[in-house]
């Protein structure tokens, strides 16, 4: 039999199965076993290293504020925006009160419900991000409210001075935080307006100046007529004592009885 048939009838294959020596346990691949001591220290000597992209660069020029000034100064304003920037501020300067409030995560009808108990106050809701407050605000004389717009803000204008009114309802609006206000161009904390709200009327301290001014008018009319009143009474009372008992009567009192 030729070595050709033998093949033929013994074919050679390879196993489908490899052994792999792995002593007790399974390689891992993920996290695979520390090298001793000494193959570490010769791993760590030639691991290679690669220059980085920005070693060059100095940190000042990797500065994250920095980038982001450059970018603000060189970012185009939205002519959109500018317009409603200049109409918020128009209405900031011509409103009486002006209350600014931080909105707390609620829905929209309980939204809706607070604008509603403000709307009673002639309040009117305007509302906008904080990039158009920031350019309604920045060079003028209202640039210590963007303090205020740091988060999600809303304001209300009104054209009354209803400050006690207002600190009343903002108790009731849960969805609602005072901040701040304006009253008649004057920028006012909380407590500035509660103590404002406490403050008389502006006719009751009008008529309370008008009597403190007149009061030493009052005093000095009455010290300059004292001593003419004292002197009048006076000569009055040396007239009543110096007068004789047995005043003759008047003439023409007395009239001739008739003849009979």
């Amino acid at each position: 039999m030729s070595v050709t048939q033998v093949s033929r009838l013994l074919p050679v294959r390879n196993p489908i199965i490899t052994a792999v020596r792995t002593r007790t346990r399974t390689p891992n691949i993920s996290r695979p076993a520390v090298p001793h001591f000494t193959r570490a220290v010769v791993l760590e000597l030639i691991k290679p290293i690669y220059k980085k992209k920005d070693e060059s660069i100095h940190p000042r020029e990797k500065c994250r504020r920095r980038l982001k000034a450059i970018e603000g100064e060189t970012k185009q304003v939205n002519p959109y925006e500018q317009i409603l920037a200049n109409e918020f501020r128009e209405k900031i300067e011509n409103a009486k009160l002006v209350a600014i409030f931080h909105m707390l995560p609620t829905t929209e009808a309980g939204l809706t419900a607070a604008r509603l108990q403000l709307i009673k106050l002639d309040l009117r809701y305007v509302k906008h991000n904080n990039t158009i407050m920031r350019l309604a605000f920045t060079g003028t004389k209202h640039e210590a409210l963007l303090s205020l717009y740091k988060s999600t803000t809303c304001t209300f204008v009104g054209d009354e001075l209803a400050v006690a009114k207002l600190l009343k309802i903002q108790k009731k609006v849960s969805c609602l935080v005072l901040l701040g206000g304006i009253v008649e161009g004057r920028f006012m904390s909380v407590k500035d307006l509660e103590h404002y709200a406490s403050l008389p009327s502006l006719h009751t301290l009008q008529a309370q100046l008008v009597s403190i001014l007149g009061t030493p008018a009052q005093q000095l009319s009455q010290n300059l007529s004292a001593n003419q009143m004292e002197l009048s009474s006076a000569l009055s009372r040396y007239a009543d004592d110096t007068k004789p008992e047995g005043d003759p009567k008047p003439e023409g009192d007395s009239e001739a009885s008739p003849s009979p």
